[in-house]
C-alpha cells in the first residue's frame, strides 16, 4: 500500500474546495486506499490552522477520522534541514520515520526539493493522476 505524508495545506485546500484533489486524497486515506503517516507535531499544526479558518463541523469530523485512520510516527533521528522553510522539515521527518513513498504538498519549498531520501515530493493533482 502507498504510504504518504500530507502537508497541512492539503487539509486547508480540502476545506475550501470540495472537488479538489486534496479532498480526494483525504477521502482515500479515510477509506484505506492510501496509508497516511503523521507526527503529533503535524497533527497539532493542522488542528491549529483549521481552527483559524473555522471549517464546518462535518469537515472537522472528517479530519478526526483521517487522523484515526492514519499511522502516528515519531522521528528520532538528527533534525532534517533540507527545506529552506524550517517548518516544512517536519513533513520530511514524518516521511522518513513512517517509511513514506510520497510527501504530497502544494508548498514550493518542499516541491523544489523533488525528493528527499527516496521519498518523492509531489502536488496533489499529480499524485492523483498517478494512482490507478
Amino acid at each position: 500500500m502507498v504510504r504518504i505524508v500530507l502537508d497541512t495545506n492539503l487539509l486547508v485546500a480540502g476545506r475550501w474546495n470540495r472537488g479538489s484533489s486534496s479532498l480526494m486524497i483525504l477521502d482515500h486515506c479515510i477509506r484505506g486506499t492510501f496509508t497516511h503517516v503523521y507526527t503529533g507535531e503535524i497533527r497539532e499544526e493542522a488542528l491549529y490552522i483549521l481552527g483559524k479558518v473555522k471549517p464546518p463541523g462535518e469537515f472537522m469530523e472528517k479530519v478526526a477520522e483521517f487522523y484515526r485512520k492514519g499511522v502516528k510516527v515519531e522521528y528520532s533521528g538528527e533534525a532534517i534541514r533540507a527545506s529552506q522553510d524550517k517548518s516544512d522539515n517536519r513533513f520530511l521527518e514524518a516521511a522518513v520515520a513512517g517509511k513514506a513513498d510520497y510527501v504530497v504538498s502544494n508548498d514550493r519549498h518542499l516541491l523544489d526539493l523533488g525528493e528527499y531520501g527516496g521519498v518523492r515530493i509531489i502536488r496533489p493533482g499529480a499524485f492523483m493522476r498517478m494512482m490507478p
